[in-house]
């Protein structure tokens, strides 16, 4: 007799998550979680969370991969003491894939943090991330570029 009074709450609470989860991982939101997880991960400084956010495959317009990103993000964001990323979104097709943020950096730390948070933040135009999801289910997404129209191959420095 007990077991008829725990059907239907346990097949409401099994219902109620599957709806939940169907929610959740819905391209427009995962790329929306996935995009503030890797800025979050930066700030934080987490290298190990940013390499399992980025595709093996990562190249941008800039000439740069995978490698290159993990080492200059070591180097640039190491030189902050406190460093806070503040981003919000800015016309994006999620659905793509594609994250548009507009992103904004405050922090104290060595002259390159100052330079780059004079540099960032002085940027009228919003960045995009493309994402794409890998094998492994519908939480698996890996950001496989970076673009900035007014970030010019010549204007980025070598770390």
């Amino acid at each position: 007799m007990e077991l008829k009074r725990l059907f239907f709450p346990g097949a409401a609470a099994g219902l109620a998550l599957v709806l939940w989860l169907a929610w959740l991982w819905q391209p427009e939101r995962q790329v929306r979680l996935h995009t503030g997880s890797l800025l979050k991960a930066v700030e934080r400084r987490k290298w190990s969370k940013v390499d399992a956010l980025l595709a093996d495959s990562y190249a941008d317009r800039w000439g740069h991969d995978k490698a290159f990103v993990l080492g200059g993000l070591r180097q640039v964001f190491g030189g902050f003491v406190f460093l806070t990323i503040e981003h919000r979104e800015a016309g994006s097709d999620l659905r793509a894939g594609r994250s548009v943020e507009q992103v904004k950096i405050s922090g104290q730390g060595n002259l390159v943090a100052q330079f780059v948070v004079t540099r960032v933040n002085g940027l009228a135009e919003p960045f995009t991330f493309q994402w794409r999801r890998r094998d492994g289910g519908p939480w698996a997404w890996e950001l496989v570029s970076v673009d900035h129209p007014s970030l010019n191959p010549g204007e980025m420095p070598e770390l």
